[in-house]
């Protein structure tokens, strides 16, 4: 019984093996041949030299534009930032009085913490 068995699963293996190892059925011809949705465009060497040129112009286009971009802006921002600044310094300290009124530790008297 078991060298019965023994030979089933060799004659098995050597089944799938032969099976895996076989040729496929198109060996003898090229699977894609003539297909028009894998070779859709034959290359072409003017066409490539057509897209790296276009390539190249883009490329040396946006190298100048970067080049001859201000790095700064020509206005003078230093009151503008001063304003902002002053204005969140003040808004703050109102939250802050708001916050200490709230908590009984300021005076309510003063009109903006109302």
């Amino acid at each position: 019984m078991g060298d019965r068995l023994t030979a089933d699963v060799l004659r098995a293996d050597s089944l799938l093996a032969d099976s895996l190892l076989a040729a496929p059925p198109f060996a003898g011809t090229a699977p894609f041949e003539g297909d028009g949705f894998w070779d859709p465009v034959p290359a072409s060497w003017p066409l490539m030299a057509i897209l790296l040129a276009v390539c190249l112009l883009l490329t040396i286009a946006f190298v100048v534009w970067l080049v001859l971009q201000p790095e700064e802006p020509d206005v003078d921002t230093t009151p503008l930032v001063d304003k902002a600044t002053r204005h969140d310094r003040e808004d703050a300290a109102l939250v802050r009085r708001r916050m200490d009124a709230d908590a009984g530790r300021a005076d309510l008297s003063d009109p903006q913490l109302r």
